[in-house]
C-alpha cells in the first residue's frame, strides 16, 4: 500500500530537506526513521510535495512512500528526533505523487519596521493572478517560472507583519524573495511601479536578494481527493512541543529585548 503523511518540522538545524551525504537534513533523518522499521526507502518511491532549504521550517509538509503495513505517525514519532513530528496519514492511491498538490500556502514572519502598510497590501495584490516569477527565484534567468498566486494576506500583529500566500507551487526562494521586494516597497525604497515591472521578467530583469530563511514556513499542502487522519497521540505531541518553542523563544524575547536599542522594538 502508499501512505502519504503531513509532518512539521523546525528547520533551524537542518541543511534544508533534501538528502545530502554527511550532513543534517529532514529526508536524512526521515530514512533512518523508516529503516529502523524495516522499510527500504531505496524501493518505496518515496516522494514530497516540495523541498525546503535549509533553515525553512514546515507544519504540513506531505511525503508518501510504499510499504507493506500501515505504519501510524506515532510509530514513526518515536523513531524520529523532537524537531520533526509527524502527524496525520492517508492511504492513497499507487501513483500518488505529493508534488502535484491543489495549493500550497506559506507562511512569512518579518520584524514590523517602520513600513507602508498600505503600499505592501497594494504590491500583494499585484501577485495574484499567474505570472513568470523568474525575478524572484534562485535560478534567475536560467528559464520562465510561470506560477498561479490565488491569495495573498498581509497583516500586521503583535510588532510582526505576517504574510500568507496560497498559489499552485512556488519557484526555487520565490517566497522568500517575495518578502524582500515587499520589504523595500515598505520602507520607500522602491515604488509600486518598480514591483509591477518584476512581475514582467520580459521588460525588466533584476536579481533581488532572498528574505532569510528562519521567517518562513510551509504551512500547508492540499490535495483533490486526499483526506487526512489526524492521529490525537502525535498531534498532541507536536502541540506540546510548539508549546515547548514558543515558551524558550518568547522568554529570550522578552530578556533581550529589556536592553537597549532592543527595547524600542515595540
Amino acid at each position: 500500500m502508499r501512505i502519504a503523511y503531513k509532518l512539521a518540522y523546525v528547520g533551524t538545524n537542518f541543511h534544508g530537506f533534501q538528502y545530502q551525504p554527511n550532513v543534517r537534513t529532514v529526508t536524512g533523518e526521515l530514512f533512518k526513521a523508516f529503516r529502523s522499521l524495516g522499510i527500504d526507502v531505496r524501493k518505496a518511491k518515496f516522494r514530497c510535495a516540495g523541498r525546503t532549504d535549509a533553515g525553512v521550517h514546515a507544519f504540513g509538509q506531505v511525503i508518501a512512500l510504499n510499504v507493506e503495513k500501515t505504519t501510524f505517525p506515532r510509530i514513526l514519532n518515536a523513531h524520529l528526533p523532537n524537531d520533526i513530528t509527524v502527524w496525520a496519514w492517508s492511504e492513497v492511491d499507487e501513483d500518488f505523487n505529493p508534488r502535484k498538490a491543489k495549493r500550497r500556502i506559506y507562511m512569512y514572519v518579518l520584524p514590523a519596521e517602520k513600513y507602508d502598510i498600505s503600499a505592501m497590501r497594494k504590491a500583494c495584490k499585484l501577485l495574484i493572478g499567474t505570472h513568470d516569477f523568474s525575478n524572484f527565484t534562485k535560478r534567475f534567468g536560467e528559464r520562465r517560472c510561470v506560477r498561479t498566486i490565488y491569495d495573498v494576506e498581509l497583516r500586521v500583529n503583535g510588532g510582526f507583519v505576517i504574510l500568507e500566500m496560497v498559489g499552485n507551487a512556488f519557484t526555487w526562494n520565490m517566497v522568500r524573495c517575495i518578502v524582500s521586494a515587499l520589504s523595500e516597497v515598505g520602507m520607500g525604497h522602491r515604488s509600486l511601479d518598480w514591483f509591477k515591472e518584476m512581475l514582467n521578467p520580459d521588460r525588466h530583469r533584476e536579481r533581488i536578494e532572498p528574505a532569510p530563511a528562519y521567517g518562513l514556513i510551509l504551512k500547508d499542502v492540499e490535495y483533490e481527493d486526499v483526506e487526512f487522519e489526524v492521529d490525537e497521540y502525535a498531534w498532541n505531541t507536536l502541540m506540546q512541543r510548539i508549546k515547548e518553542i514558543v515558551e524558550f523563544h518568547g522568554t529570550m524575547f522578552k530578556l533581550f529585548s529589556s536592553f537597549k536599542p532592543l527595547s524600542d522594538l515595540d
